[in-house]
C-alpha cells in the first residue's frame, strides 16, 4: 500500500494536467504545481479554501449540484465543461474530471479527486468558429442564421401576448453601381457605416443582421401595430441618409425597406419572406421608400420568379430578338444610325419589351449575358448591310464595363461580324459615367482605341455632371426624353438650346431623344440639335420590316411611351 501511495504521490505532483484533492464539503485539501499555475496563484493561496472560490459565478449553481452527487454517491464520478477565475480575473476554461478516491473504512475520510485540464484555447478557438457560422465577418451583425433562431423565440413568446413582432428588411439601393464602379472596398466600407448607423437607432432588445450583399434584417419585439413598425423604420432610413465620402465621391446612401406583422401561425422564415417581397415593391415604387406587406405582394413576386426562369431559358436557348430604331439627322430626316434594342418572343405572352425583365435581368445577373447577345447581334445587323453604311448604337450596361471587360467583348463582336470599328456607338449611362473606377475608365478607353464611339445616354436623367463627359472618352451625348417632353415651356427650351450648344461646343455628337410631334422636331431643329430619334421617325422593327432611306413623317403613336426604350 505504500508503494502504491508513493506512486501517487508522484504522479500527482508530476502531471501536467492539474490535479487537486478535495474534501467532503468541496474544501480543497491539496494542489499539484499545474492547477497552481492554471490558476496563476501559489499552492498556499489555493489549499484549505472551497473550491467554489475559483469558480465562475455562472458555473457555481450547476458546480454545487454536480459535486454534492458524486458526494452523495448518486454518482461515481463526473466530467464537466467549466469556467475558474485566475488570480488576474481572467476566465480560465477547464474539462474537469471528479472521481469519489474515498478509502475503505467507517472512519476514513472522504476524499474527491478532480483532474483539471486546461482548454481554454481549444475553447476560444471553438467560439471562434461558431461566431464565424453565426455572425458576418464584415459587420459583425448576427447572419440569418442566428437571426432565424432569435426570432422564432420572439414568435413563441409573443404567441400570447397583445404586442407583436415585425421585421424590417432594408435594402441599400443603387448598391451595385457603387460595388461594380466604385469597387468592392468601397462597398465593404458602405456596407459597415450602414450596419452601424442601423445599429445605433435600433431600439434595445431589437436585433439587426446583415442578410445577402445589400440587405439588413431588423427584427423588431414588443410593437404594437404596423404603424409603430413603420415609424422605427423611418427612424432607420434618416439615420442612414446622410453623406458618406467613398473613393473621392461623396454617396448619400437610402433605402428600400419592407416590412411585415407576425400572424397566425407565420414561421420566422415566412416573415422574412414576407418583409423581402414587400421591400422589392419599395424598390419597384422608385426606390428610398417604406412599404407594408399585402398579400397580393405574393403573386407579384411569384411572377417575376416565373420571368427569371424563363428569362434564363430565353438567354440559353435564344428567343430574345432585337428591334432596330432610326436615328435621323434632323435637317434631312435622312437616317444616320440605328439603335438596337432588345425584345424577348415568350412563348406564353408573346413580345416583351425590356421594361419587363431588364431589372429582373440585372437582379439575376444574366445582364452581362444579354448585352454580349445584343451586341454580337447589332454588329452581324450593321455588317449585313453595307448598302446602309450608317452606324449602329447598342445600350451597355455598367455590369460590363471593367472587372466584366468590356474591350475584349467589343473586340470580339467586331472581329466575329467584320463590322468597321467607326461604324459601332456604344451608349453608357450617366451612373456608369459618373462612378466609374480607374479600371472602368481603362475600359472605355481601350473601346474608344479600337475606334469605337462611346456616347452619354440618358443625359439630364438626375446625375448629371459634366466631369462625366470631360473625365472620360466620350464623343457624344443623348438629351433624356424627359426634356424633349418640355419643349414648347420656356425653361425646357432653354436647357434643351443650352445643351445643343454644349455639344456642338465641345465637338461631340448631340442626339435628341424621345420625339414623337413635328413640333418638338421644329424646336430641336431650331435649338441647334444634329440628330434624332423618337416615334416620330420610326418605331423599333425587325430587320426584315426596315426600309433604309429617308424617314417620313408619321403620325405621332396613340400611346407614345412612358419610359425610354431599352
Amino acid at each position: 500500500m505504500a508503494v502504491a501511495g508513493d506512486l501517487f504521490r508522484s504522479t500527482f505532483q508530476a502531471s501536467p494536467i492539474g490535479m487537486a484533492v478535495l474534501d467532503e464539503s468541496g474544501t480543497i485539501v491539496t494542489v499539484n504545481p499545474a492547477f497552481a499555475h492554471l490558476l496563476g496563484r501559489d499552492s498556499s493561496d489555493i489549499v484549505g479554501r472551497p473550491f467554489t472560490e475559483f469558480t465562475h459565478p455562472d458555473d457555481l449553481a450547476r458546480d454545487r449540484d454536480t459535486f454534492e452527487r458524486v458526494a452523495s454517491g448518486t454518482l461515481p464520478h463526473c466530467q464537466v465543461h467549466k469556467r475558474y477565475i485566475d488570480a488576474q480575473g481572467k476566465t480560465v476554461w477547464a474539462r474537469v474530471t471528479l472521481t469519489d478516491a474515498s478509502p475503505s473504512g467507517p472512519k476514513a475520510s472522504r476524499r474527491f479527486v478532480a483532474q483539471i485540464e486546461d482548454v481554454t484555447e481549444h475553447q476560444h478557438a471553438q467560439d471562434l468558429l461558431e461566431k464565424r457560422a453565426l455572425y458576418d465577418q464584415l459587420t459583425g451583425l448576427p447572419n440569418v442564421t442566428l437571426l432565424i433562431d432569435r426570432l422564432g423565440h420572439a414568435l413563441e413568446s409573443h404567441a400570447s401576448r397583445k404586442a407583436t413582432v415585425a421585421v424590417l428588411v432594408c435594402n441599400i439601393d443603387h448598391f451595385s453601381v457603387i460595388n461594380d464602379s466604385l469597387g468592392y472596398e468601397a462597398g465593404n466600407t458602405l456596407l459597415a457605416i450602414v450596419a452601424q448607423r442601423i445599429q445605433v437607432v435600433i431600439r434595445p432588445g431589437d436585433t439587426v443582421a446583415r442578410h445577402n450583399a445589400d440587405d439588413f434584417i431588423v427584427v423588431l419585439e414588443d410593437v404594437a401595430d404596423d404603424d409603430a413598425a413603420r415609424a422605427v423604420a423611418e427612424t432607420i432610413a434618416a439615420a442612414v441618409h446622410s453623406p458618406i465620402p467613398l473613393a473621392d465621391h461623396e454617396i448619400v446612401p437610402t433605402l428600400s425597406i419592407g416590412v411585415s406583422l407576425a400572424g397566425d401561425e407565420l414561421s420566422a422564415e415566412a416573415l422574412i419572406r414576407d418583409a423581402d417581397t414587400a421591400m422589392v415593391s419599395a424598390k419597384e415604387a422608385g426606390r428610398a421608400r417604406i412599404e407594408a406587406f399585402r398579400p397580393d405582394l405574393r403573386k407579384v413576386a411569384l411572377n417575376q420568379l416565373a420571368v427569371e426562369a424563363g428569362l434564363r431559358t430565353a438567354v440559353r436557348e435564344g428567343s430574345l430578338v432585337v428591334h432596330y430604331q432610326p436615328i435621323v439627322d434632323l435637317k434631312t430626316r435622312d437616317v444616320y444610325a440605328y439603335e438596337a434594342l432588345v425584345r424577348w418572343e415568350h412563348p406564353a405572352r408573346g413580345l416583351l419589351f425590356p421594361d419587363e425583365f431588364i431589372e429582373i435581368s440585372e437582379k439575376a445577373n444574366l445582364v452581362a449575358s444579354l448585352g454580349a447577345f445584343v451586341l454580337e447581334e447589332a454588329c452581324e445587323f450593321a455588317a449585313h448591310h453595307p448598302d446602309f453604311g450608317g452606324r449602329i448604337f447598342v445600350n451597355v450596361s455598367t455590369r460590363q464595363i471593367g472587372s466584366a471587360n468590356l474591350a475584349r467583348e467589343v473586340k470580339a463582336a467586331l472581329a466575329g461580324s467584320g463590322l468597321d470599328p467607326r461604324r459601332l456607338c456604344l451608349e453608357i449611362t450617366e451612373t456608369g459615367m459618373l462612378l466609374a473606377t480607374e479600371a472602368s475608365r481603362l475600359d472605355m478607353e481601350n473601346v474608344a482605341a479600337l475606334g469605337v464611339t462611346l456616347v452619354l445616354d440618358d443625359f439630364g436623367q438626375g446625375y448629371s455632371a459634366l466631369s462625366a463627359i470631360l473625365q472620360n472618352p466620350i464623343a457624344g451625348l443623348k438629351l433624356s426624353k424627359e426634356y424633349t417632353d418640355r419643349l414648347g415651356d420656356p425653361s425646357g427650351d432653354r436647357v434643351s438650346s443650352a445643351i445643343a450648344l454644349l455639344t456642338s461646343g465641345l465637338g461631340i455628337m448631340g442626339i435628341i431623344e424621345g420625339v414623337e410631334t413635328e413640333e418638338q422636331h421644329a424646336a430641336a431643329v431650331q435649338h441647334g440639335w444634329e440628330f434624332g430619334q423618337g416615334y416620330l421617325y420610326g418605331r423599333p422593327m425587325p430587320e426584315d420590316d426596315l426600309a433604309f432611306g429617308t424617314v417620313k413623317p408619321s403620325a405621332s403613336p396613340d400611346s407614345p411611351p412612358k419610359k425610354k426604350e431599352r
